[in-house]
């Protein structure tokens, strides 16, 4: 028989790897870790990012940290767990805090606590709130001179609270309302808002159950107004010489009819 000759095969050489550098999150710059952790939920700030690290804690605990804050209460186990955040971010800014939006917890406690630490408050947003709250609004408005923008969306709000926004807060250029009520958005507060905000540029009162007169008095008072926003008010008729003087006055209008 005959011998088979052996074929030797040499191995591949082992490609070399390049060790990729690792890297060390700890030795980022503050002000980067800052920009990232303010992408973040508050929930998972305080639970934990601020965990990480002595490094992290200390940036999660400096009131700069704190000046914009958005908080939903809806993705809590509770309302009690939402209301006890907002009290421990409102107390880490230290009066730092600039613009607050809260959704779905607020009552007249919790914005009371909100506006006597946070008298540099610039924009503040309330969506569905607990309570009418009249008078509420109109005492914790005497804390917030430097408000510039104020919205309130599925609450109401009164002829009073509208003539303490005017005495309290001179700097107030942006109004948004939005009732689930219309008996909280009649001519009353229409005619509040043309008396008492002459400053005021930008108008939004969605689903508004005003009529005619309460538009009129709007134009009259707020000669700066430049946006108005008009959708779902269907009590008002623009047919005549009054939507004429919206069209010509107002440089940004959206009619009732205009989609949501």
């Amino acid at each position: 028989m005959k011998k088979r000759k052996l074929k030797f095969v040499k191995k591949p050489k082992p490609k070399r790897r390049v060790k990729k550098p690792s890297r060390n999150w700890l030795e980022l710059p503050s002000n980067l870790v800052v920009n990232i952790l303010q992408r973040i939920d508050v929930f998972e700030i305080l639970e934990n990012a601020q965990k990480v690290c002595t490094a992290w804690r200390d940036i999660c605990k400096d009131p700069a940290m704190w000046r914009v804050i958005y908080i939903d209460r809806f993705p809590y186990q509770s309302e009690r767990v939402g209301r006890e955040i907002i009290k421990c971010v409102v107390d880490r800014s230290r009066g730092q805090l600039l613009d607050l939006t809260i959704v779905g917890i607020c009552d007249h406690e919790l914005l009371q606590y909100v506006v006597d630490r946070s008298s540099r408050l610039r924009r503040l947003e309330i969506i569905v709130s607990y309570g009418e709250m009249f008078g509420s609004r109109s005492e914790a408005l005497k804390k917030l001179s430097s408000l510039e923008e104020l919205s309130f969306f599925g609450t109401c709000i009164s002829q009073q609270d509208i003539e303490a926004a005017g005495h309290y807060c001179p700097l107030l250029k942006t109004l948004r309302l939005s009732s689930l009520s219309f008996r909280c958005n009649s001519d009353e507060v229409a005619l509040a808002i043309g008396k008492n905000l002459h400053q005021l540029t930008y108008l939004e009162l969605i689903q508004n159950g005003m009529k005619n007169t309460g538009l009129e008095a709007i134009l009259d008072g707020c000669c700066h107004l430049e946006s108005l926003d008009l959708r779902g008010c269907w009590k008002i008729d623009l047919t005549g010489d009054l939507g004429k003087r919206c069209l010509q006055q107002i440089k940004h209008l959206k009619l009732p009819y205009h989609s949501l």
